[in-house]
């Protein structure tokens, strides 16, 4: 699951307004998906994922927490992009080696001034995204998030560090 830092910075980086339709590709256990159908009330979130066990667990929050906005799809990108609509905005938290493929439908499917957001946890993915974007039609920036946490030993306070986590935002110009 994605960290609760890293998904509040996601979410304000996607800017999702009420009416959006979103994408959360590679969408895990759907966290980013259920932030993204809590912003687009009246839009639709499409949560894509190839793991059976996080499509039920993202069909089991969507009910649980109320949302009828999110559309479970099982199956791997880009193959499970088939089919969706024009997009606002598009989440890419995990590709599976698809990355290429994956952004030359997102880049098809995303509305001009549309925003891809999309995190890295390893300098092999870091780099393909640089690599990426740069000939494609998009405004590119990235930067790198860090959380320490602190936990308790004793009497004193650790700093408890995460794994740095890029955020990268693309808005299609």
């Amino acid at each position: 699951m994605t960290k609760a830092e890293i998904r509040a910075m996601v979410m304000v980086k996607a800017a999702i307004q009420d009416n959006d339709i979103v994408a959360d590709i590679g969408a895990g256990t759907g966290s980013l998906t259920i932030e993204a159908a809590l912003c687009a009330k009246s839009g639709k979130v499409f949560a894509i994922e190839k793991n059976p066990e996080g499509i039920q667990l993202i069909k089991q929050n969507a009910e649980k927490f109320g949302y009828q906005n999110i559309i479970a799809i099982e199956g791997s990108a880009p193959d499970a992009m088939d089919g969706l609509p024009p997009l606002d905005v598009i989440i890419i938290g995990g590709t599976s080696g698809n990355m290429h493929k994956i952004l030359d439908n997102a880049e098809n499917l995303l509305k001009k001034g549309g925003k891809i957001v999309l995190t890295a946890v390893t300098a092999e993915t870091t780099g393909e995204v640089v690599r990426e974007f740069k000939d494609r039609p998009f405004k590119f920036e990235g930067f790198q998030m860090q959380i320490n946490r602190l936990r308790k030993l004793g009497r004193y306070h650790l700093f408890d560090p995460q794994s740095p986590v890029f955020i990268f935002t693309a808005t299609k110009i």
